[in-house]
């Protein structure tokens, strides 16, 4: 059954999702970091590149016109449409996009949420569409954490 876990009220979404893409290559192996931005991307890997030397996360932009890389651990990709995924690859959903909705939906979906209610009110939208589509839903209150 696939997974979508969702982060809520995270205070530093950049940092954390810096993190949490560490987490799940660890955890996963392959990560997608999804946005319906180029900008969002681009910032993205300016954070990652700037992680400590120790901390650094092997990453790419991708294209999705392209052929998707098979050796990087951490994929940066933006569009309106979503792409066809190989199995072994989680997304990290960063746009309002409904995962479930793709064409090969993903084994595992990971959402992160801030603080806001504009936020948390897009993700309910999220939780229950994917709820609805048979995804088993994880959640965690990240208020407080680091």
């Amino acid at each position: 059954m696939p997974k979508a876990t969702f982060y809520t009220h995270v205070a530093q979404p950049a940092i954390f999702i810096c993190r949490l893409a560490a987490r799940a290559i660890r955890d996963d192996g392959r990560v997608l970091v999804w946005s319906d931005s180029a900008d969002t991307i681009a910032r993205l890997d300016r954070d990652l590149w700037q992680q400590d030397a120790e901390s650094f996360i092997a990453h790419e932009i991708w294209q999705t016109g392209e052929i998707m890389p098979s050796e990087t651990p951490v994929l940066l990709a933006s569009g309106n449409t979503l792409p066809a995924l190989p199995a072994d690859i989680t997304v990290l959903n960063l746009s309002p996009d409904f995962w479930w909705d793709a064409a090969h939906p993903p084994e595992r979906v990971l959402e992160i949420v801030g603080n806001s209610l504009e936020d948390l009110a897009e993700a309910r939208e999220r939780f229950r569409a994917y709820r609805q589509s048979g995804f088993d839903i994880e959640h965690h209150k990240m208020e407080g954490k680091a």
